[in-house]
């Protein structure tokens, strides 16, 4: 049956069947899906470089901050401010009443500025004190409320004559911080 010779010429062509099957073989099993999971591999490897990259950014804006806290626990107990909830009017208008309670106070409230998280509340104020010492008493009731401040554009000046003797004219603008929720 079959039984007979194979040509020279048949099996060369046999061989390169077998040599293309081989090959062929090599490609489909071993080759293209090496070279796939290599890649594969490689996409792996970048994602998790890039996870590295930020969780690095986020541990040094962790330990920034960790380190802000650290500065402001340090302070006395007295010095160490907070961010009240958004809107504080009411309880700054309380507290100014007490703080002004010997003197007529001019204050403005300006509309709350809102940016992002952070809301701004201007206070403009307008007071006479009796001396040096009051105005001084005073100004420091007004930033240590204990609530997010920035004192600006203050200007004490005397009624008349010179600042030791006289009543002062107080004047300036004082800034609180609000968190919006």
């Amino acid at each position: 049956m079959l039984m007979r010779r194979f040509t020279k010429r048949e099996k060369i062509v046999m061989l390169v069947l077998a040599i293309a099957l081989v090959v062929g073989f090599y490609f489909l099993a071993i080759h293209y899906p090496v070279k796939t999971r290599l890649e594969e591999i490689a996409l792996e490897k970048q994602d998790i470089e890039d996870q590295t990259v930020i969780a690095e950014a986020m541990l040094a804006n962790y330990r920034k901050m960790k380190n802000e806290l650290d500065e402001i626990f340090a302070l006395p107990e007295d010095e160490i401010t907070v961010m009240p909830e958004y809107d504080n009017k009411q309880t700054l208008i309380y507290y100014f009443n007490t703080v002004f309670a010997e003197t007529a106070p001019d204050l403005r409230f300006d509309n709350a500025k809102i940016d992002g998280r952070i809301a701004s509340r201007s206070i403009s104020f307008n007071f006479t004190a009796d001396s040096y010492s009051s105005a001084e008493e005073i100004l420091t009731l007004l930033t240590d409320t204990g609530f997010r401040c920035s004192m600006q554009n203050l200007t004490v000046s005397p009624t008349e004559g010179d600042l030791a003797n006289n009543e002062l004219r107080v004047s300036g603008n004082i800034v609180f911080y609000e968190l919006v929720k």
